[in-house]
């Protein structure tokens, strides 16, 4: 087993869809294009290089509920030993927001 770096990324990102996760029970799948990305002090950044770009990110159930498709999503996300880039299980106040479309 790969061991990941201790790692978080602020994302901001535009929902394109959303669905239960196909592996993770109690997680979704977002499909986003990430709009931007900021380096968390005292971590490793290893999403940033994905600006620009669609990534598939792992989201706790639950904290789409009000998302739709254009929905702005500010997420702290960590790139996990699997590849695959995940928000926070339980983030902090003021790290993951959902924002309507404009």
């Amino acid at each position: 087993m790969v061991q990941a770096v201790d790692n978080r990324t602020d994302l901001t990102t535009r929902l394109v869809r959303a669905e239960p996760h196909p592996r993770l029970a109690g997680w979704d799948q977002a499909e986003v294009d990430v709009l931007d990305a900021e380096p968390v002090a005292g971590y490793a950044d290893l999403l940033s290089r994905n600006v620009g770009q669609r990534l598939l990110l792992a989201v706790p159930s639950g904290l789409l509920a009000e998302a739709v498709p254009g929905s702005t999503i500010r997420a702290r996300a960590r790139l996990a030993a699997s590849g695959e880039a995940m928000a926070e299980k339980r983030p902090a106040p003021g790290t993951f927001t959902v924002e309507p479309p404009r």
